[in-house]
């Protein structure tokens, strides 16, 4: 194995032990339980489990889905979730390389992933991430080479004001909440992390992308009285416009 190749497998496996915690966050969080304590355990049987059935990927595999104690099955989001960490790692490394960009981004990917699963099921944006996410990205932005912290700052503020007006004109005037403060703050997060064009890469293709969502569900229920949450497009569109900024930019400069 050539040095190259190891180093990938090693930021894999990290990705994927990371992974397992953020399984972790996404089933304590939203149900304020400690992420410390307990243990983990199974949820349905409650039993304490060892160390070798919390290997990612392969306890899952071994276990062929089903806990070794109560013989319950285990949700297929947590080796998915496990496997989405390992591979935004390599994705990280391999655009950013092994440095400051290439961490934040890293851990920004997946304080996204975690808050979509997390808004997708109970329409809550835990601020622990969200607002922890905001003001780490803030602090670390003086070491970054992808941005400076002066386009950072910019980003959180625009990102935290033009939703902001967007949230006031629903509460004030339609008297409904339209977008929800928790969308303005992964908003401003976002816009830390990538500047003002994360913000606006963010807002037009989630947009976009909750549209095309949308529509079949309208034209299934002829109604528009169901919720859809937010944070998942945004942070969908904010991650495929970061990813693709270069080709974006210059599909719409000519540059």
């Amino acid at each position: 194995m050539n040095q190259e190749l190891f180093t990938y497998v090693v930021v894999f496996i990290f990705g994927l032990i990371f992974g397992s915690f953020y399984n972790v966050l996404i089933y304590r969080l939203p149900r304020n339980i400690s992420v410390v304590f307990p243990s983990s355990h199974c949820p349905h049987c409650k039993q304490r489990l060892k160390w070798y059935d919390n290997i990612p990927l392969l306890s899952f595999l071994i276990l062929k889905g089903k806990c070794r104690y109560c013989g319950e099955k285990i949700s297929i989001r947590y080796p998915l979730v496990e496997l989405s960490s390992g591979l935004l790692a390599v994705l990280s490394f391999h655009k950013w390389g092994l440095n400051v960009d290439g961490v934040v981004y890293y851990f920004f990917f997946s304080a996204l992933l975690v808050m979509s699963l997390i808004d997708w099921h109970y329409f809550i944006i835990p601020p622990e991430i969200n607002i922890g996410g905001l003001v780490v990205a803030l602090l670390v932005s003086p070491f970054r080479e992808d941005i400076t912290w002066q386009e950072s700052l910019a980003g959180a503020f625009i990102g935290f004001l033009v939703p902001f007006l967007i949230y006031l004109y629903y509460v004030k005037v339609r008297k409904i909440e339209g977008l929800g403060f928790g969308d303005v703050i992964l908003l401003s997060f976002i816009g830390a992390v990538g500047g003002v064009y994360a913000v606006f890469a963010s807002l037009a293709l989630g947009s976009l992308l909750g549209l095309i969502y949308v529509i079949p569900l309208i034209i299934k229920h002829k109604s528009l009285s169901f919720a859809v949450p937010f944070g998942p497009f945004l942070s969908l569109g904010a991650f495929l416009g970061i990813l693709f900024k270069e080709e974006i930019l210059k599909l719409f400069t000519g540059v």
